[in-house]
């Protein structure tokens, strides 16, 4: 099949006028999530700079290589010189500061300080006490005792005491301590702290937890099986304390898995987490309980951190130096134990139980927003990894949604009537689901697990091979690689009708939709494969594999996000959906070359619908139409999508 339809051409950096054929919102959705040396030449775009900074965004977001960092800080270096500060938008300000930090160009970190008008205070202090740190080794480093004063500048303006860095300790990070300024009474607060295979670290954060002015306390450290090469390591941290308690897991299960058992073995009132590797300041828990004990119905709180690398420089690309700290979350006991603790999964929990926790009325959890933890970034750690600039893991994606349309559900049935938008729950930027009118929903209701059954799916990646899980199929009959965000109401009724393992639906985003953000999967496909579903959700790293592999819209794979998903499949069909009013053409003919590399066989053309079966016919192409073919039959998968009008001059 030949490709009148568009080609793929190189993107190149910003010289004069060699981007103004890339979209802008189009090609920032393509280079954050792409490979970025590829666009439809079709596309029609109104900014080269903003392409440019979309671009430059790409190639430091991706952390690929420091050739690819350098040219990054090369284009954002070209919009200052010639366009000026006001070019760059606040997050394309902190971008290039941030890129030419991380690629030691502190020359032009020295210059964006001065010149950069939108930098917050967190950014800029950060970035100060980077320069000066004399771990980095730059131009600008100070004496040791100096830069300690500029790190612990953003404690001191938020009204706490500065902690003090140790320089002989293993890392900076681990030399990291303060001792409490006053003692504050109140109710026992258990700190459960997981543990798999730690190194010096774990003496850093247990530490750091005896120090809190919040004295009536119990650190429950749970090793999670991490071997006897470990014990030694373990024992130094029970004996910091006598308020420190070992337990052990007898198998490993996650930091989740190591929570609940402790919950099941702890004696407070309230119970929080600290990571094995984070350091808490003293004041962390003590500000946690005053802000419970002053809100009227608050079940919950957690504080803020900031984030620093083993040597305690604050840069990740694309991200605030400053955020929410999930792990430092308090919950009250008794209404921890009544919603089962945490998703006995291996990543991802701590986010679900924030959430699920807001369900319980407005109020229920209250955030301090203070530095009162310093986490630790590393990288390949659990969760940083599936986390670089404008990207969630495809696995991250599915859960997020699972767990969302769950909690739909329950707010529906257990509030004041349905919630709006119920079955169109808004994906990637929903906070939490808000009952307008009535009663939240009760805790019990909240229960992730209820008669040995999970209410929602999650990625096969998120699984611990625990008594009872789904079974995890290697092969079906049919696996739907479809847009992650678009409705198929047909699926879970074809599926059905075939029994349970019948179909699979892969969902990948399509790049014509030109959004910024990663859309969630369409609450249909969940609802699919929730507590009573049939259909099977896999992810871009399942290895399964199909008898036919049907690709819903070509776009999917004519600017494949990379890598390509692990399914293997005999045959592949592609429908060659004929572009409407105002959407780009599909580049059929990358489609094919990307089906032929990827499964090894040319793929199947075929229509979506009778019309657009015709409209092919009278350009002397006959493909067949899905229904039509034998394995197919029982899965109108496209019949519901809406048309729209073919435009005339499409070829394939």
């Amino acid at each position: 099949m030949t490709a009148a339809i568009g080609t793929s051409t190189g993107l190149r950096t910003l010289v004069g006028d060699r981007l103004r054929h890339a979209d802008p919102a189009l090609l920032r959705a393509l280079a954050l999530r792409t490979r970025h040396d590829v666009v439809l030449d079709a596309l029609r775009g109104r900014s080269t700079v903003a392409a440019g900074l979309s671009l430059a965004a790409a190639l430091a977001g991706m952390g690929r290589s420091g050739e690819e960092l350098a040219e990054a800080v090369g284009i954002y270096e070209q919009v200052l010189d010639v366009e000026g500060p006001r070019a760059l938008p606040s997050v394309d300000q902190r971008h290039l500061v941030q890129a030419a930090f991380l690629a030691g160009r502190h020359d032009l970190v020295e210059r964006g300080l001065a010149e950069l008008p939108r930098l917050t205070d967190a950014v800029v202090s950060g970035l100060r006490a980077d320069l000066a740190n004399p771990a980095v080794g730059g131009a600008g480093a100070l004496p040791h005792a100096r830069w300690v004063e500029l790190f612990g500048e953003r404690f001191v303006r938020r009204g706490l005491a500065a902690p003090r860095v140790a320089a002989d300790g293993p890392c900076l990070f681990d030399g990291l301590g303060l001792e409490p300024g006053r003692t504050v009474d109140g109710p026992l607060v258990s700190v459960v702290v997981p543990a798999y295979r730690p190194d010096e670290g774990l003496l850093t954060s247990v530490r750091s937890v005896l120090a809190q002015s919040h004295t009536r306390l119990e650190v429950l450290l749970v090793d999670d099986r991490s071997g006897e090469e470990f014990d030694e390591l373990f024992a130094r941290a029970e004996a910091l304390d006598p308020r420190v308690r070992l337990l052990r897991m007898e198998r490993n299960g996650g930091s989740y898995l190591a929570r609940n058992a402790a919950l099941e073995q702890s004696a407070g009132e309230l119970v929080t987490t600290q990571d094995a590797d984070d350091w808490s300041h003293p004041e962390r828990l003590a500000a946690q309980v005053a802000a419970m004990e002053g809100a009227p119905g608050a079940v919950a709180s957690r504080s803020a951190a900031i984030r620093c690398r083993p040597d305690l420089t604050r840069q990740w690309f694309g991200y605030s130096p400053e955020r929410m700290n999930a792990s430092s979350l308090m919950v009250r006991r008794e209404v921890l134990e009544r919603l089962g603790g945490f998703d006995r999964i291996r990543k991802g929990a701590d986010s679900e139980m924030i959430e699920r926790l807001r369900l319980l009325g407005e109020g229920a959890l209250v955030d301090v927003a203070l530095p009162l933890a310093v986490t630790r970034l590393a990288d390949g750690s659990l969760s940083r990894a599936d986390f670089s600039l404008g990207r969630h893991s495809p696995d991250r994606v599915l859960f997020r949604s699972a767990f969302r349309w769950w909690h739909a559900q329950v707010a529906s049935r257990e509030g004041a009537g349905p919630v709006p938008g119920v079955d169109v729950v808004p994906g990637a930027r929903l906070p939490g689901v808000v009952v307008p009118g009535g009663e939240a929903p009760g805790v019990e209701a909240l229960r992730v697990e209820r008669d040995g059954r999970r209410p929602f799916p999650v990625p096969r990646s998120f699984r611990r091979g625990l008594p009872g899980e789904e079974v995890t199929r290697t092969a079906y009959p049919v696996v739907v690689l479809t847009d992650l965000s678009a409705p198929l109401p047909h699926v879970a009724a074809a599926a059905a009708s075939g029994g349970p393992g019948t179909v699979a639906v892969l969902g990948r985003e399509s790049f014509l939709r030109g959004v910024e953000d990663v859309p969630a999967w369409h609450p249909t496909c969940p609802r699919g494969a929730g507590r009573d579903g049939v259909v099977d959700l896999v992810t871009d790293a399942d290895p399964v594999r199909a008898e036919v592999l049907v690709v819903t819209d070509a776009a999917l794979l004519a600017l494949p996000a990379l890598p390509l998903p692990a399914v293997t499949a005999g045959e592949v069909l592609v429908v060659a959906t004929l572009p409407g009013a105002g959407e780009p053409p599909r580049d059929l003919e990358e489609a094919g070359r990307t089906v032929r590399d990827w499964i090894g066989v040319p793929p199947v053309w075929v229509a979506r619908d009778a019309a657009d079966q015709q409209a092919w016919a009278t350009d002397g192409w006959h493909l067949p139409l899905i229904p039509d073919l034998p394995l197919l039959s029982d899965l109108p998968l496209l019949s519901d999508r809406t048309r729209v009008p073919a435009t005339p001059d499409a070829r394939s």
